[in-house]
């Protein structure tokens, strides 16, 4: 489907092509124009420094003069896209921070009539040498933070070239300039006098002559290159695209037309210089009058970003998705700080309709969002705005209709227009768009074309759609586009669901391909600060609601943080390696035994794992491993209950970690509920043999299975670890009615395995309460206790207040309810906001219900979470009635997010040597991965010490 500039009629399938927008107004004079109309208004600023509308032109043509002396002489030597007539063809690199010296840094040398290379202080300095050799530098210009770095970077490339002080040219510049302002001010004022030419001549006699013009610097128009900006090289080597004159005045005009810039407008330059839509969005800016607010939030970090927001009166932020989430994560609803803007703006990566509903309560009732989609090479091409009164979308988020300057092409494999819902490789036809890639014809090639009315084309590498209002959709790089199980999948769709449970923040998804093996997906997840991380299991459960099996990755990565690079885009190349799974898609029916096809059925139908075929073959490799497939203990429980159900074997979890591959358990089952080995409430995660490191004995918390401590184990590697779990949770008995009597019923337990100290207890949450009453009557006893290790453990009178924080959860997406009835979280949400409901009736309601399902705790059997419930309501209760000793031991207290029990609160309880980590998750979280990483450095470096 074909799409013009004209965005106001309805597209039919073949819209008409209409006329060039006449862009006749060249950078540099569209500057002096609004200086002229605009001379004191204000035009950049940041901490430091301001400029005026005049001043700022004045100062940026003086830079451009000084620069033009003071550069090494072209030598013309015609690298990359071919010598310009008139004008210097060797780049110039700048490396200044982010801030109004950069903005005048760059403008200068537009006026030099220099090609510009922006160097990210922030870049790794492998990354800056590629740049600098590629693009051929000589010169850079520095500021003083950066100059000696600078430096190294020009005497590596052994091109005899300087480094030019950027602090020194701007003051001279500035000098220059306001020399230059005082005798255009004489002149004015002798003339406005009528004084005669001798006494105008007096008045100016001495003053320095004014800012020279530097040749041809003002006659670069059309295809002649401004600037080179280096891609980002996520999947690769970086590119230098070779952005034209022409390209960045279109672009200039599109983005004042599509977020309708003003005089009025104070718009935040956050976006790095060295980023093709962070450079122009500055033009823009300024070639309508408004002013530039300049901050990098890489320095500033997101609370002092958005005060500052706040405190400029900022009208506009333009930024990333990236950054977006991270705004929406640290602040809360009520926070007012960006309700001022007029517009948020994203670009860089997709953004989904998670991502705007989170924003949204924190913007003003009248602030737009857009999307605003385009690349280095062409530019701004679409826009999509999102008014506040407008509905958001479920998931992705359509790039928006065609801007001025531009016409899209969405193509079939052969060529031909695709129709309107119809998707194929988006093309964008233009004659303001890049001259090609620096130094690289070959690749430029295989890009640009040309259209046969001979306008050029590029084919911006990626799928999309219009949809029958002409708006353009984004389906995802038409190089990440695969085949999984013959059906073809769009890894961005994958994400965009990802981002509609309700825990996830973000994630990214790839495609590994490995022949002779299946090409399978693989999703790296970042869950939301303060929540529960979701397993693996739990997030492909999730997905199989909003997704074909076949589109649900077989492999889910928890991860702290994604890796990015400077330009807040994901980095592919720095993923870690994703653990390899048998898929089990290629096996068939004789492949599994009945007893393990029936296992293998309920470990998919847990784990969110597809079956295949009519015969329902599970996703499941004979010799996979339960955890390793995303299991943790909530799903290992619903898989032991269902395998209990279904073929009549009960089990305890400990079997699943005596037994953790398909195989083993299978063989397990097989043998029937025969009596187990292990003590029901003692498992060993790593038992003694052929270890070396004395034990970690460790105490779960309330309603826990001592698997949750599996995954710290295998961080820790070389340790004994013994983990302990509530008296009757796993086989029915009474259970421990005091602290007292369930730290003497683990200390007999331990006393088994290690009969003399010293030992080292960890206790996570209420295990923390037990394990310091071991720690004290072990001292008592005459036995050295090395350390105790509190994870997260609230004092006893805070743990009424914190029940519904720190009790195990389940994962609730906001995917809308399926076949229009409204889900059971939806409804408790809804419940929840009212709140006389909620004090009147849901909450005396759920005590009574808690107390009488603790007290029944270890007599009843519940099916499913309800029987972690209940042992967690007993805890509860019991933790109530206790009092804390004092313990004069070595403590180590692990604070993990929305847990003010420090140190200082706990100083009347501990007061020996107490040291206090925080670890930035939620109360669970501190086990799981990716949080569990931290923890297990921590220990391993307390450990050590003792």
């Amino acid at each position: 489907m074909l799409i013009s500039t004209d965005t106001t009629a309805a597209a039919p399938a073949q819209p008409p092509r209409s006329a060039p927008h006449p862009f006749d107004v060249t950078l540099l004079d569209g500057l002096a124009a609004v200086a002229e109309r605009l001379p004191d208004a204000l035009a950049l600023t940041d901490e430091h420094t301001s400029f005026t509308h005049a001043e700022l032109d004045r100062t940026a043509r003086a830079l451009g003069a000084i620069l033009h002396e003071q550069l090494t002489p072209d030598d013309h030597s015609g690298r990359g896209v071919g010598p310009e007539p008139g004008g210097a063809s060797v780049p110039v690199g700048v490396m200044v921070a982010h801030g109004h010296g950069s903005v005048v840094a760059l403008l200068g040398l537009v006026h030099a009539g220099r090609i510009i290379v922006a160097l990210d202080p922030f870049l790794p300095e492998a990354r800056l040498q590629h740049v600098m050799a590629l693009a051929g530098i000589v010169d850079v210009v520095a500021d003083d933070e950066h100059a000696d770095r600078a430096r190294e970077l020009v005497a590596a490339q052994g091109r005899g070239g300087r480094v030019l002080p950027a602090a020194d040219l701007l003051e001279r510049a500035r000098t220059a300039a306001t020399t230059a302002d005082l005798l255009e001010r004489a002149r004015t004022a002798a003339t406005t006098a009528d004084r005669s030419t001798a006494t105008a001549h007096q008045a100016t006699n001495g003053a320095t002559a004014p800012i020279p013009t530097v040749p041809g610097a003002r006659d670069r128009t059309g295809q002649d290159p401004m600037v080179i900006i280096f891609t980002s090289g996520s999947t690769g080597a970086p590119k230098g695209v070779t952005m034209s004159h022409r390209q960045i005045v279109v672009d200039t005009v599109a983005q004042r037309e599509a977020f309708r810039f003003g005089p009025d407008d104070r718009v935040a330059s956050v976006l790095p210089h060295g980023f093709a839509a962070g450079f122009t969005l500055v033009l823009s800016a300024l070639l309508a009058g408004a002013s530039v607010h300049v901050v990098d939030p890489r320095r500033t970090g997101v609370d002092r970003l958005v005060t500052w927001v706040r405190d400029a009166a900022l009208t506009t932020l333009h930024t990333t998705p990236h950054l977006v989430r991270s705004i929406t994560a640290a602040l809360d609803p009520a926070d007012d700080r960006l309700r001022g803007l007029r517009i948020v703006a994203t670009v860089g990566e997709a953004v989904t309709g998670p991502d705007i509903t989170a924003l949204r309560p924190l913007l003003g009732s009248a602030t737009s969002f857009c999307n605003w989609t385009g690349s280095s090479e062409t530019a701004v091409y679409a826009v999509n705005e999102i008014r506040a009164e407008d509905p958001i979308p479920e998931r992705s988020v359509p790039s928006g209709r065609i801007v001025t300057g531009k016409r899209i092409e969405v193509r079939r494999p052969d060529g031909s227009v695709a129709d309107v819902g119809e998707s194929g490789a988006v093309v964008c036809i233009s004659d303001a768009m890049t001259i090609g890639y620096w130094g690289a014809p070959e690749v430029t090639a295989t890009r640009a074309g040309v259209d046969p009315d001979g306008t050029p084309t590029w084919s911006i590498g990626d799928l999309g759609r219009f949809d029958a209002d002409g708006r353009l959709t984004l389906l995802g790089r038409a190089d990440d586009a695969v085949k999984v199980r013959g059906y073809l999948v769009e890894p961005s769709e994958v994400e965009a669901a990802f981002r509609t449970v309700d825990a996830v923040q973000e994630a990214t998804v790839v495609a590994v391909k490995a022949p002779p093996a299946p090409t399978r997906l693989v999703a790296y997840v970042v869950t939301r600060p303060g929540r529960r991380s979701p397993s693996p299991a739990a997030l492909r459960k999730a997905l199989r609601d909003l997704l074909p099996d076949y589109m649900v990755p077989t492999a889910i990565v928890p991860m702290a943080a994604l890796p990015r690079n400077e330009r807040g885009k994901v980095d592919r190349a720095a993923l870690p390696e994703a653990p390899t799974v048998e898929a089990g898609l290629e096996l068939d029916a004789d492949t599994y035994d009945q007893w393990q096809l029936a296992v293998g059925q309920i470990w998919a139908e847990v784990l969110g794992l597809p079956t295949v075929g009519p015969l329902e073959l599970p996703a499941v490799g004979l010799d996979n491993d339960f955890a390793a497939l995303g299991g943790d203990s909530l799903s290992a429980e619903e898989m032991l209950a269902a395998v209990g159900d279904r073929l009549g074997v009960t089990l305890p979890s400990t079997e699943l970690l005596e037994h953790p591959t398909l195989r083993t358990f299978t063989e397990r089952i097989r043998r029937g509920a025969a009596a187990t080995p292990s003590h029901p409430d003692v498992v060993a995660l790593a038992d003694r043999a052929g270890l070396d490191a004395d034990p970690l004995f460790c105490i779960a918390g309330a309603g826990a299975l001592a698997l949750t401590y599996v995954p710290l184990t295998r961080r820790l590697g070389d340790r004994p670890v013994y983990a302990f779990q509530q008296h009757g949770m796993e086989r029915r008995a009474v259970p421990d009615w005091s602290v007292r009597a369930m730290a003497k019923r683990y200390i007999e337990l331990m006393r088994i395995v290690q009969p003399r100290g010293p030992y080292t207890l960890v206790g996570h949450s209420f295990g923390g309460i037990v394990a310091l009453e071991m720690a004290t009557i072990l001292t008592a006893a005459g036995q050295e206790v090395r350390r105790v290790v509190l994870l997260d453990t609230y004092l006893p009178d805070q743990a009424a207040e914190q029940a519904g924080v720190v009790e195990f959860g389940e994962l609730d997406p906001v995917a809308p309810a399926a076949a229009g009835r409204p889900r059971a979280g939806a409804l408790r949400r809804v419940a929840a906001r009212t709140s006389a409901f909620r004090e009147r009736v849901v909450t005396p309601m759920g005590q009574l219900g808690r107390r009488a399902r603790a007290y029944g705790a270890g007599v009843f059997r519940w099916q499913g979470q309800q029987q972690f419930r209940a042992f967690f309501d007993h805890a509860l209760v019991v933790s109530r009635g206790h009092r804390l000793p004092v313990y004069g031991g070595a403590v180590t207290l692990v604070i993990a997010d929305g847990n003010e029990s420090g140190a200082a609160r706990w100083a009347p309880y501990l007061p020996g040597d107490v040291d206090e980590v925080r670890i930035h998750a939620e109360h669970t979280s501190v086990l799981r991965e990716p949080h569990v990483a931290e923890l297990a450095t921590v220990l391993a470096a307390r450990l050590a010490a003792d």
